[in-house]
Formats: structure tokens, C-alpha cells, sequence
């Protein structure tokens, strides 16, 4: 009886080594993509401050994940950024910002402290400094286009298959009637 009183540990303690190394090594065998944190010491919370990779070529030709990956950017994303900077400083009491994949459309309601023209030129660089140089970047302060943008994405979103191009190009024909000041 006392035999068995101590085989008993015995099998739990090696049962649950067995478990936890046959983890370990599947884990390995499951992962072929490149990490880029697989040598990673320093604290997780580095990687809001830096973005940081290296790879070999060997590793990124061994790897498959890159053959299907698309470099995509967070349209929703870059319009929430673009609308948040301005609306830190006072000279803007109200932004919408639509990003399309080709276009940036930010109309707003500037403050009393700024001119039309400077309030266009300073959203202009806003939306350059956080988008790729390849958008063309239309502004307006005339207040009833945010609600068109507005009303275009409550149309898309409510009907996915909603032809938004023609809305777009007549919020852009609308936005150059305004005409962005050249600042340089």
C-alpha cells in the first residue's frame, strides 16, 4: 500500500512533464513563418515605442507566408488619425475625413483664429504626413460637405455593393471649387 502511495506522485509529476515538453516541441514544428520577435529580450511594451525586424534572405526565401501578403493600409484608420490631429489644435471645431484608396477628402468647420486658406494648407499636410505621397488630397471648409461625406459612408456601409465612385468625384468637384491654396 505504501508502494502505491508514492508511485502515484510519481506518474503525475512524470505525466505532466511529458505533456509540457510534447507542447514546446509542437509549437516549433507549426511555426515556419518568420518572427520577428523570436529573439526578442527586451519587454513587449517596446514594440508600441519602435518597430524594429531583421531577416536574412535565406529566412524570408524559405518563407511561404510572404508569396499571398498584401500591403494594405487601414483606410478607416488613417481617416480616424488625420481627423484627430487636427481637432488637437483649436483652429478646428469639426473634421471629416474620408480616405478612399486613391483619394483623401477632409472637410471641416474651422475656429474664428484662422484664416480659410490656412486651415485648408494645414490639413493638406496633415493628411501628406500621415499617407502615402501617392493621394491626392482634396479640403474644404465649406461645413456642408461633412455631412456628404457622412451621408456616402452611411450608404456604403448600409449597402456594400453601393457605387460610391460618382458621389466622390462630385464631393471632389464640389471641394476644388474651394481650391486649395498652393503653400510653397
Amino acid at each position: 500500500m505504501m508502494k502505491m502511495k508514492l508511485l502515484i506522485p510519481l506518474f503525475l509529476i512524470t505525466g505532466l512533464c511529458l505533456v509540457g515538453c510534447g507542447t514546446d516541441d509542437a509549437a516549433d514544428d507549426t511555426s515556419p513563418q518568420l518572427d520577428p520577435n523570436r529573439n526578442q529580450t527586451e519587454p513587449a511594451e517596446t514594440n508600441n515605442k519602435l518597430g524594429f525586424v531583421r531577416y536574412t534572405k535565406d529566412e524570408f526565401a524559405n518563407d511561404e507566408s510572404h508569396e499571398h501578403r498584401a500591403i494594405t493600409i487601414d483606410r478607416r484608420e488613417m481617416a480616424d488619425m488625420i481627423s484627430r490631429i487636427l481637432l488637437q489644435n483649436n483652429q478646428y471645431e469639426e473634421v471629416a475625413t474620408l480616405v478612399t484608396d486613391e483619394e483623401v477628402l477632409i472637410a471641416f468647420e474651422q475656429s474664428e483664429n484662422i484664416a480659410i486658406d490656412e486651415a485648408m494648407i494645414n490639413a493638406r499636410k496633415t493628411a501628406e504626413s500621415v499617407l502615402p505621397r501617392y493621394y491626392d488630397i482634396y479640403t474644404s471648409g465649406d461645413k456642408s460637405l461633412i455631412q456628404d461625406i457622412q451621408t456616402l459612408h452611411y450608404s456604403l456601409a448600409n449597402d456594400p455593393n453601393f457605387d460610391y465612385d460618382q458621389t466622390v468625384q462630385t464631393i471632389i468637384e464640389e471641394m476644388k471649387q474651394d481650391g486649395t491654396p498652393d503653400d510653397e
